[in-house]
């Protein structure tokens, strides 16, 4: 399951952005995948936490995020001015937006644990490796 299934379910996952309804998806797959792998049927109405602590598997959705932190750690400290890094700072087109809800950009769950200035802080990797685990556990659903 780690080392086939996990990376195959998270593939690129780095570039992501993260909706409630993407975080479900994962989960969901993940947890289809651990009752497949164990013969068990949804009419059996086994808890996935039971069934997690059969597999042991390695959640998806942190091994995810995870993956999305350290990129957004490496692309910070970037020293040259690659695409990647110019894309990553781009405000997008100035004007008047269109009507509704603002579309959820990449850096919008980085900024919710690192703040604003998030580009400038990854540049010391020890406090940015300490608020890994606050990312990561932010993207644990209650379901």
């Amino acid at each position: 399951m780690s080392s086939c299934l996990i990376p195959c379910l998270t593939y690129a996952c780095q570039t992501w952005k993260y909706t409630d309804k993407i975080k479900r998806k994962i989960r969901t797959c993940q947890r289809g995948l651990e009752r497949s792998m164990l013969k068990i049927r949804k009419i059996d109405k086994i808890r996935h936490t039971e069934i997690r602590s059969i597999t042991r598997a390695t959640d998806a959705l942190e091994h995810a995020l995870k993956q999305k932190w350290k990129w957004a750690g490496h692309v910070a400290r970037l020293s040259d001015e690659r695409w990647t890094l110019r894309v990553t700072r781009w405000k997008g087109p100035s004007g008047k937006r269109h009507r509704g809800r603002p579309l959820t950009r990449w850096t919008d769950d980085i900024t919710k644990v690192a703040g604003s200035g998030w580009l400038q802080s990854a540049q010391n990797r020890e406090s940015w490796n300490s608020l890994e685990e606050a990312f990561t556990r932010g993207g644990v659903l209650t379901n």
